[in-house]
């Protein structure tokens, strides 16, 4: 019988890898039903076509006034990126803030994720794709096209934002909250937190086989070598000392790669993405301060 059991754990320790790794870029969908209008906010439905032909579901929300044909401007575009796992309803409390201060704002799910087309969640590979199709919808409409834009996105949602800055310069100002700096570093967190230490062992083939699914290897998803590429353009990094999924040290590294134009605030006792919890009138607070500096608005 010992040679069953140490068969069995040879045949585990094989598949457990792959079974992660296809879990990771096949995440089960969170559907939502929360939408603007709980919070007395208008909207319009509308879809974004990716550059590899999928359809992307989104939400434009104009600025206030804006929805009932008063004609006022809104101070800028925001285009809202939500984090892995996720879905742009997670942003709504974001928007709250953000409307009330005269913003219009655009919120998508990334593939894979919500009502989105797709079925291979990259991890920033792929969605800079969705990012792009986002900021393209918004110049293409000649009422927006003029205004400045400036993308927030927390998590994955974060990163895809720094590495599309670095590339696309329609894009003014990035607000990234909880970002990662590489994706490795991020596989090896949320490993971590699943299996403690054994978490270690298993990042390595996890990685491997995730990287064959993908096509792309893991470190060539690394925030922290685009966004030196942002500047002068600014950014704001947002991060909770308590983040166990993406600990802090990525947002010190983010930082360190861009020291003219990054600026860090980190919340004690914050988790992933739970600063605008632990914070709420700070948060609020530092990102407008931050955006009508950035957008001059």
């Amino acid at each position: 019988m010992g040679w069953l059991v140490g068969a069995a754990a040879v045949g585990l320790g094989a598949s457990l890898p792959t079974g992660l790794a296809w879990v990771f870029t096949h995440p089960p969908r969170r559907l939502h039903k929360a939408n603007p209008s709980r919070f007395g906010i208008p909207f319009q439905r509308v879809r974004l076509r990716t550059a590899d032909d999928l359809t992307l579901s989104a939400w434009f929300v104009p600025a206030p006034g804006d929805a009932e044909g008063s004609g006022a401007r809104p101070r800028a575009v925001l285009v809202m990126c939500h984090g892995y796992y996720g879905n742009r309803a997670c942003l709504l409390p974001h928007l709250r803030f953000l409307h009330r201060a005269g913003y219009a704002a655009l919120l998508f799910d990334f593939r894979a994720h919500g009502w989105s087309g797709g079925r291979l969640a990259t991890f920033g590979c792929k969605e800079t794709l969705d990012l792009a199709a986002a900021l393209d919808w918004v110049v293409e409409r000649p009422e927006l096209r003029d205004l400045p834009l400036a993308v927030v996105g927390e998590s994955m949602g974060a990163s895809v934002a720094l590495m599309t800055a670095a590339e696309d310069e329609r894009v003014r100002a990035v607000v990234a909250d909880s970002a990662f700096a590489r994706f490795d570093s991020a596989v090896q967190g949320r490993l971590r937190l699943a299996f403690g230490r054994l978490g270690d062992v298993m990042r390595g083939p996890t990685q491997r086989v995730g990287e064959r699914i993908l096509g792309v290897r893991c470190e060539e998803i690394a925030p922290v070598d685009a966004i030196g590429r942002i500047a002068p353009r600014p950014v704001l990094l947002i991060h909770g000392t308590h983040d166990y999924l993406i600990p802090s040290e990525n947002a010190h590294r983010l930082r360190d790669a861009a020291p003219g134009n990054a600026a860090l605030w980190e919340v004690p006792g914050a988790y992933h993405t739970g600063a605008i919890v632990v914070a709420p009138d700070e948060y609020e607070r530092r990102v407008l301060d931050f955006l009508e500096t950035a957008l001059a608005v």
